[in-house]
């Protein structure tokens, strides 16, 4: 329907005169949601890329392949995203440091590792721990966890207070050590 009055002889102002706030508006907010759309795409391949580097992958197989960590966390146990994570390659050489959570049906870990490859060879670690919930650590590169060693002790301690059997002389409280003056 026209609204030109009848005998007007101006002419009808164009769609863009009409409509150009609208379409300004819906331009700013397509322009906005395509760079938010870009943004998730880009975090969400940037973090996917992590959790499957080759270092992550081998570091995982050996934590889910030792007898220890499967019975600490159980069967079968996954990985999640890195909680820090640093892969560096220069000069056919990568080296990798990380943490990744380890999940299994009977507790939850965090796998620290930190190592390096040269060229198209194995990552080969030198760091390799599995930190339990409970505080205690796995080192994945020993086979035994370390033993403390046993130290012998005395049948019957000293006691300071202790008066000397009958006929016995009172040992010095210095013998037995050096004292240097």
């Amino acid at each position: 329907m026209d609204t030109a009055q009848e005998g007007s002889m101006a002419p009808r102002p164009g769609w863009w005169s009409r409509h150009w706030r609208w379409a300004l508006a819906l331009g700013c907010l397509g322009m906005l949601a395509s760079c938010i759309g870009l943004g998730v795409l880009a975090t969400y391949l940037g973090f996917s890329s992590l959790g499957q580097s080759d270092a992550h992958r081998e570091a995982v197989a050996i934590a889910s392949g030792d007898a220890r960590v499967r019975s600490a966390l159980g069967t079968p146990i996954e990985s999640g995203l890195p909680r820090r994570s640093s892969v560096q390659s220069r000069n056919d050489v990568s080296r990798a440091q990380f943490a990744l959570p380890l999940e299994g049906p009977d507790g939850e870990a965090t796998l620290h590792a930190q190592g390096e490859k040269r060229g198209d060879g194995p990552w080969r670690f030198n760091n390799l721990i599995v930190a339990l919930r409970d505080g205690t650590f796995i080192d994945l590169l020993r086979a035994e966890p370390p033993q403390r060693p046993e130290l012998p002790l005395p049948a019957e301690p000293p006691y300071a207070d202790e008066a000397p059997e009958p006929g016995e002389e009172a040992a010095p409280r210095d013998a037995g050590r050096e004292i240097d003056l």
